[in-house]
């Protein structure tokens, strides 16, 4: 008995435990939950993202606003947001880098379908453009107007000429964001062809752009033409002034001047802006030219219209200095006036055409240190001058009416280049026209007139004087150690004066003084020395040093008060007969032969050295 009753209290306890158990976990459920009852309380959002178009945005972020959960959109825009909080959240999307915001309701255990968003502010179509216009248009300018569909920018391009002429060159533009556009196009020229289009791009970047229009601005009244332009003579290498009267147009901008190397080609503007006029005149350097150069220009006033006056007469000058790179002056270009001293550098070769006229000015506007006080041309390199018997090169005076010395001459020192040629060339009124100083340039069929002398060649030697007519000069030659042959010396003073070991041969002297030896040791032969005046000269030969002595033989001396003076060593065969001469007007120096219709045949003929004829026509 006493053992049965005691396994009854046992089981009772056992019971009370598992009771126990069982309610501790009911509990434990009641306050935790379960992962089945926890999914039915959250909620779920679906919906698509599009921009105000309709289009859909493919792979646009969507993401609840401070939580963990963000999707991308399908191709479709489509996007679903699982296990939501239930309540009020900010639901956002975010595509290219913009993003738009919508607030929405999560319900408790369902799905909110259709919470689309929309991105207004993207936008894949370009503005629409209408009523392009042309307004206030003026001689330079215009005012081009356009609307447009949506806000935007205001770009115009446009260019010279006709539509489809010449791509776009220039850009008017006002960034204002608007559907009503204006923009002003400003600097045009008067009466010109302008053609243009429109652009308008709107906050997205979307472009619109017009079709082609085109329009001609009108023309103005030109100013009038600027008076008295005249160009300075040449005081500085490489720079040219011009001056001219101020015009006084209330609408002036100033003047453009206009410059060319040829009269038969383009002319080039100078100024990259108009010339700012000055009171009463303007005055305006023109820099960085060359040397040996002849320029040409003309002038024009322009106005703020853009409209240019008439042009001024064409000017020209000729740049003076030292020549340091080849030149060749063109007989397109003659005549060539030079108004202060050029000098070409050794190594320099100044080429003259056949047919050039050069004139030089009695006043030197810019001297050369190497030059005398009035202009020339000093060649320490080579002056290439070889003209044609039809087309001779001539070296004068630019003064209106020019006498005798009027200008320096041509001038070659220390220089022995063979290109130093003279050939058919006329060398008038100069002081000396050539002067040769350390230097052998070759003198051959050239005239030299009315000049205080005609070829200073008394510090040379090893010359060639050959074919040249010398007359109406003080002194026509002075020389040493040169050939003088086959010259005809006309009505100087003194036809040559020798001061060395020259050779004066076969030339023809009709001077009041045939030739006079100061110095050395000359060879006179074979010349004619016969004075054509109705009275007779001084001197047929004049010895003016008695160390001097000459050899004379084989000359015909003629109508001199004294054919020898001062010379016992007169040599053999000399002639005192009349050579004569065909002479009539221009008088011919070339002898008189029975075969030609003479009565006689001229005794120079055949008196010369070895029977040869006298004179400037002989061998």
């Amino acid at each position: 008995m006493t053992s049965k009753m005691g396994g009854r209290p046992g089981k009772a306890r056992q019971s009370m435990r598992l009771i126990a158990m069982i309610v501790a976990v009911i509990l434990l459920i009641s306050a935790t939950g379960c992962l089945k009852t926890s999914s039915a309380v959250k909620g779920n959002v679906t919906g698509k993202v599009y921009d105000s178009n309709g289009k859909v945005l493919y792979k646009s972020r969507v993401e609840i606003y401070g939580g963990n959960h963000s999707v991308l959109t399908d191709e479709l825009g489509r996007y679903a947001i699982n296990d939501v909080e239930p309540g009020q959240k900010k639901l956002v999307a975010t595509y290219e880098e913009k993003s738009v915001v919508k607030i929405v309701e999560i319900p408790r255990g369902a799905t909110l379908e259709g919470a689309d968003l929309t991105f207004s502010v993207i936008d894949g179509l370009p503005p629409v453009i209408t009523e392009v216009m042309v307004q206030s248009l003026t001689e330079n300018s215009a005012i081009i107007t356009w609307k447009t569909n949506e806000s935007s920018d205001s770009n115009v391009d446009y260019a010279q000429g006709p539509i489809g002429l010449d791509p776009y060159s220039n850009l008017a533009s006002d960034p204002a964001m608007v559907t009503d556009h204006r923009v002003t196009l400003s600097g045009l020229l008067p009466g010109h062809t302008y053609h243009f289009r429109v652009r308008s791009l709107d906050f997205e970047r979307n472009e619109g752009v017009s079709s082609d229009y085109q329009f001609n601005t009108p023309s103005g009244d030109a100013p009038g033409m600027p008076v008295s332009f005249a160009i300075n003579a040449p005081t500085e290498m490489e720079r040219i002034v011009l001056t001219w009267n101020s015009n006084t147009e209330a609408d002036l901008a100033g003047y453009n001047l206009y410059r060319s190397e040829s009269s038969s080609s383009a002319f080039s503007k100078v100024n990259a802006n108009p010339i700012s006029s000055q009171t009463g005149s303007t005055t305006y350097q023109d820099e960085g030219l060359k040397i040996a150069t002849k320029y040409y220009y003309y002038l024009k006033a322009v106005d703020t219209a853009g409209n240019e006056s008439m042009p001024t007469t064409t000017l020209s000058v000729v740049t003076p200095g030292m020549l340091t790179e080849n030149r060749t002056w063109r007989v397109a270009e003659s005549p060539y006036i030079i108004q202060g001293d050029i000098r070409i550098r050794g190594g320099v070769t100044l080429t003259v055409e056949p047919g050039v006229e050069v004139r030089f000015t009695r006043t030197d506007s810019l001297p050369d240190v190497n030059g005398a006080s009035m202009t020339e041309m000093i060649v320490q390199g080579s002056l290439l001058a070889v003209g044609e018997p039809t087309r001779k090169i001539v070296f004068t005076s630019a003064e209106s009416f020019p006498t005798r010395a009027n200008w320096g001459g041509i001038k070659y020192q220390a220089t022995t280049e063979a290109e130093n040629m003279l050939r058919y060339a006329t060398v008038m009124f100069a002081d000396q026209g050539v002067v040769s100083e350390g230097a052998t340039p070759s003198i051959e069929n050239c005239e030299f007139g009315l000049c205080g002398i005609g070829l200073n060649l008394g510090l040379s030697t090893a010359l060639n004087v050959r074919y040249n007519t010398i007359r109406d000069c003080n002194i026509g030659l002075v020389s040493s150690n040169s050939n003088i042959r086959n010259n005809l010396f006309i009505d100087n003073q003194t036809g040559a004066a020798l001061l060395g070991n020259d050779y004066f041969e076969h030339n023809t002297v009709d001077c009041l003084i045939g030739v006079q030896v100061d110095f050395g040791n000359p060879i006179i032969k074979n010349n004619i020395i016969a004075y054509t005046g109705s009275t007779k000269a001084i001197y047929g030969i004049n010895q003016t040093q008695p160390l001097a002595t000459p050899t004379v033989s084989f000359n015909d001396l003629y109508n001199y008060t004294y054919s020898f003076n001062g010379t016992s060593g007169t040599g053999t065969a000399n002639l005192e007969a009349d050579p004569l001469f065909i002479g009539g007007i221009p008088f011919d120096y070339q002898l008189q032969t029975q075969a030609t219709g003479y009565a006689s045949d001229s005794p120079c003929l055949t008196s010369g050295e070895n029977g040869v004829q006298m004179g400037r026509y002989g061998p």
